[in-house]
């Protein structure tokens, strides 16, 4: 299981705060993008089924965004993610891509 790197976020686009179980260094905001890449793989595979469970519990539950977690509750959605997410990516499934600043790809461009 991946680990915590800081108690404490001063800027969740710079600070990293967690390095996921293959050793990439993450930030909040590049955690926060990779559950929003899952997420709206999720809705729009169901909608294709006429499936529309995972809009109507975010529209119901009142969701907050992955941006306005705290750092508990970012790497608990995260980590719930995560092998989906390396899975998704590694199929090329994702409506759009990574966040330039993930360092997915800097190993993408090292390739």
């Amino acid at each position: 299981m991946g680990k915590k790197l800081g108690k404490i976020i001063f800027d969740r686009m710079k600070d990293n705060l967690y390095q996921d179980d293959r050793g990439m260094t993450l930030t909040p905001y590049v955690m926060a993008e990779r559950c929003l890449q899952v997420e709206v793989h999720k809705i729009l595979n169901e909608h294709r089924a006429l499936d529309w469970g995972t809009l109507v519990h975010i529209l119901s539950g009142g969701f907050k965004g992955f941006q306005n977690m705290d750092s508990r509750e970012l790497i608990e959605e995260y980590t719930s993610i995560e092998e989906e997410w390396y899975n998704l990516y590694e199929t090329e499934q994702f409506e759009f891509e990574a966040y330039e600043e993930d360092p997915i790809n800097k190993l993408k461009e090292e390739a």
